[in-house]
């Protein structure tokens, strides 16, 4: 920079010196061919005085030989009466400028070539009266040497006043870019310290007003600056330590699929070691399977369970499209407690409801037996058969409890897989409600077809947990719509009543075991509380999605969408 600096200003100056220098010479050669102009004129008339007679024309044989000087006399026809030189012949000058503008009374001087001294010669010519009355013309010549003379006495000084121009002109450049460069350095070290978290502020001079002003406005900016940059690295630190301390692994992927962050606690779950920032998964990931499915959906919401070295693992991707070098974030979660308490829980509910089925049915037979006794009171009947009601009821949720622990623990993975008919599935469901929809004045309705591979009790279940809440949640004289649509590769079913209608803050936990709305009118609904927790785990089987939308006092629509 210095060095550019310090060529442009000498180059500036050295141009600016070698123009003055051509100008200065050329002013010189025109003022000195003016000054040997105006002498020649003035000798010329200073001559022309001196000559009276004829006679005087002797007297110029004085200049005879002379190389620098010559004198010519003429008459007013051109012819030459006498000539200092006479190393040419004479011959008529009439037709040369400077003898005409004499006889036209406009004598000038003329620059002309010589054929007899060889050379560029000055010529000056005027018309003198002699005291005869006679007119001739007086011309006086001078070499253009002569000019030259005076500038080869000039040149030499014009050198010296250039190299010692050039010199200053280094002198000058050389402090100028100095200055400049330094400036400029230190803006620059101030602006590197900020950028190094020490900020060094510029030494600003108020005897420049321009430079100071912006050397104090540039202070300030780096020192707002520095300060945000520590802001930014003070939040920066407390993020970091927040992200440490998570137990969920937490990976940052940049746009190429390379990791951009990773927190330790998912370098621990992994089992890895290192820094891994800047690199692809294969190196966390040992397994290829798990790796290339993270991979598949990486550019998409996502979100998938898998076992990882005896370990349950929770995976959730987000897509991040606001524009960040992050394109995506993966949250692992170690799912092995979680799925451990789960297994205790399936087991408990398995096992209670084994133990429980043998007493229930039981207690069922024998309710049934006693309510065909004649001899049985009216008052003793009416308490028996609310036991026998109570029995089939909790007969229902202790087999919708198997159902669900045997789903939950995967027991049942490998189904039998034959074509079925959607229509003939919540056909059958709803023939079996028939008696109850009568009871509450329910109508329904039946529209399209769809055949999927599936096994059909488990589509069964699907139809008559669905009808039947369809039933027990609907009003008096409400209505029940089965839609079924085939969409080439899906097949879709949708349940729709005019029922009672659920809250939306409700809606994400109606596949929980149990959860009810309103509790207090359980045992009026009927129902278990685990129909769509069932229905939920035979979809997830099947790879089928299900949607609940519904609004209070209007309805609920259940969509399930099969893969075919």
């Amino acid at each position: 920079m210095k060095k550019r600096i310090f060529v442009r200003f000498f180059s500036i100056i050295l141009a600016s010196t070698l123009l003055m220098f051509i100008f200065g010479l050329v002013a010189v050669s025109v003022n000195t061919e003016n000054v040997v102009k105006g002498r020649l004129i003035e000798e010329t008339k200073i001559v022309a005085l001196l000559l009276d007679s004829k006679d005087d024309f002797q007297d110029f044989k004085a200049y005879e030989g002379n190389d620098k000087f010559r004198v010519t006399v003429f008459d007013t026809e051109g012819n030459v009466l006498i000539e200092s030189d006479t190393r040419a012949e004479l011959e008529n000058h009439s037709d040369r400028v400077e003898v005409q503008n004499a006889l036209n009374d406009t004598p000038t001087a003329v620059k002309r070539y010589s054929e007899t001294f060889k050379c560029e010669m000055t010529y000056y010519a005027m018309k003198v009266e002699l005291s005869d009355g006679d007119v001739v013309v007086l011309r006086l010549a001078i070499r253009s040497s002569e000019i030259s003379a005076y500038l080869s006495v000039t040149i030499p000084l014009f050198i010296v006043v250039l190299i010692v121009d050039i010199i200053l002109a280094l002198i000058i450049s050389h402090f100028i870019s100095h200055g400049i460069s330094s400036r400029i350095l230190e803006v620059g070290n101030s602006l590197k310290s900020v950028n190094k978290g020490e900020y060094v502020p510029i030494k600003a001079d108020n005897s420049e007003p321009e430079l100071y002003s912006v050397l104090c406005e540039i202070n300030e900016l780096s020192e707002s600056t520095h300060s945000h940059i520590l802001e930014i690295e003070g939040e920066h630190k407390k993020l970091n330590k927040v992200l440490e301390s998570i137990s969920q692994g937490i990976i940052a992927v940049n746009e190429n699929g390379k990791i951009a962050f990773i927190n330790k606690s998912a370098i621990s779950i992994f089992g890895g070691c290192g820094e891994y920032v800047g690199k692809d998964f294969d190196c966390l990931i040992e397994e290829k399977a798990i790796f290339e499915r993270i991979k598949r959906h990486l550019n998409e919401s996502y979100a998938f369970e898998c076992e990882y070295k005896d370990r349950g693992l929770a995976f959730n991707i987000s897509s991040m499209s606001d524009g960040l070098d992050i394109s995506s974030i993966i949250i692992i979660t170690d799912i092995t407690p979680e799925r451990a308490i789960a297994k205790q829980k399936s087991d408990f509910f398995a096992n209670a409801s084994h133990e429980l089925k043998t007493p229930i049915t039981v207690m069922q037979g024998l309710s049934e037996l006693l309510l065909e006794d004649e001899g049985v009171s009216e008052g003793a009947s009416k308490k028996i058969e609310r036991i026998h009601k109570e029995s089939l009821r909790l007969s229902s949720l202790i087999s919708d409890m198997l159902k669900l622990s045997k789903l939950e623990s995967g027991d049942e993975v490998e189904l039998s897989s034959v074509s079925v008919s959607l229509r003939a599935s919540f056909s059958e469901a709803l023939e079996e409600l028939s008696e109850r929809m009568t009871e509450k004045n329910i109508s329904y309705s039946l529209e399209g077809d769809a055949t999927i591979m599936a096994d059909p009790k488990k589509l069964y279940e699907i139809a008559q947990n669905l009808c039947s809440n369809a039933v027990n949640y609907n009003k008096t004289n409400g209505k029940i719509q089965v839609e079924i649509k085939d969409e080439g590769s899906l097949a879709k079913v949708c349940v729709s009543d005019t029922g009672i209608g659920i809250e939306e803050k409700h809606i994400p936990r109606l596949c929980q075991r149990f959860y009810r709305v309103d509790k207090s009118h359980s045992k009026k609904t009927g129902g278990t509380g685990l129909g769509l927790a069932i229905v939920k785990h035979i979809c997830a089987l099947y790879g089928a999605t299900m949607t609940i939308e519904s609004q209070l006092d209007v309805g609920t629509a259940i969509t399930i969408a099969f893969k075919k």
